[in-house]
Order: C-alpha cells, then structure tokens, then sequence
C-alpha cells in the first residue's frame, strides 16, 4: 500500500524527498536483505542526515513504508467457508508468506520492539486482525458463554502466527521457510481444533 496522502507542513519537496526514501525502502525491504538507513539513503540518492530528518529511526521509517499491507482484506479474499481450522491455516499461511516476503525489513522491526519495549505499541500487530478474523465466525457461535474460550485460543495462537515463531523455526531450528510456515499452519490448526472440540456443539445461548 503507498501512502498518498502528504503529511501536513510539507512542501512540494520535501514530500518528494520523503516519497523518494519510502519507496527505496520498500524496494530494499521487496528483496528479503538486511535493511539499514545508510542503505536506504543511498537507494533513494539523499545523504543519511536527510534520511534521519525525515524518519527519526529505522523502525518509524519501516512502519510507514512497509507494514501497512491489509493482510486481512488477503485472507477475506482467500476464504471460503466458516470453518475455523481452515480459516486459522489459511491465515497463517497469509502471515508467514508476508513476513518472508519482507524479512529483513521484519527482523528489523521485531529486533527494535524487543530491544525497546516501549515502541511496542507502534508496531503494527496484524497478526491479531487475522486471527479474529479467521475465527470470527465460530466465535459469533460461541456467543458470550464460552468468551473466555475464544480469548484463550487468540492469546494462544499469537504465539503462534507471528513472525517470531516463523524465525525460530527457520534460524533455530533450521527449517526451510516451506517447512517453516507448514509447520506453523498445523500448529495453528491442530490448537484451533482442540479448542473446537472442547466447546459443546451448537450455537450457545446468550
């Protein structure tokens, strides 16, 4: 998705210069390769100062460029059906092939919200749009009576569907990424249908 619209205060060029330094960010960020300021600089022809003038750190830079696809509007067009285990694997699948996609810029953003916490909150957290979304159906079912149900399992599988567990199985465990978001689709299918199975059948009352 490429931002339009120019921020406020802007001149004519200053947002061709921000707009140079996201799109060559999203262009390093669409080859999967470590991304640093220094090389976005250099991709988008402005000097590092400029660059840091614009985005304070790496991390508000590959906010703005590259996380914002709607990977929800992705799994709504994937969909067919209610049924939840189907729905959990299609969305892992969205997530892991998203996050592969543009790994390095990904790495990035986790490895600041760790070494930060206190950024966490501007990371964008689409794996929660996901899993609601997958489960949203069955979970209308449910009604209110088994919430707590439904709370438990998207608190479980967000350990889950996330970026990373998709890099513990490739660098640590040393999966290739095929394997790798496999292994997270039956993970998320396999916890998803356990808690299916432990809910009456039936829609409950409210």
């Amino acid at each position: 998705m490429i931002e339009r619209s120019r921020p406020s205060g802007l001149s004519s060029q200053m947002e061709r210069t921000r707009s140079a330094i996201l799109t060559a960010a999203r262009d390093l960020a669409d080859t999967g390769a470590e991304i640093t300021m220094p090389a976005v600089a250099a991709e988008a022809r402005v000097s590092e100062a400029t660059a840091y003038r614009y985005f304070p750190d790496l991390f508000s830079l590959l906010r703005a460029a590259v996380m914002t696809e709607d990977l929800v509007a992705v799994l709504r067009s994937a969909t067919r059906g209610d049924d939840p285990v189907e729905r959990i694997g299609q969305a892992a699948e969205i997530l892991g092939r998203a996050v592969l996609r543009r790994q390095g810029a990904v790495r990035v953003v986790v490895a600041s919200t760790i070494a930060k916490p206190s950024t966490a909150k501007d990371r964008p957290a689409r794996r929660f749009g996901l899993i609601e979304h997958a489960l949203a159906p069955w979970a209308d079912r449910c009604g209110s009576a088994h919430r707590a149900d439904v709370e438990q399992l998207v608190r479980g599988l967000v350990l889950v569907v996330s970026a990373e567990s998709l890099f513990a199985l490739t660098d640590l465990c040393g999966l290739s990424p095929d394997d790798a978001i496999a292994s997270l689709v039956t993970t998320a299918r396999q916890m998803t249908a356990a808690a299916v199975a432990a809910i009456p059948a039936g829609p409950a009352t409210d």
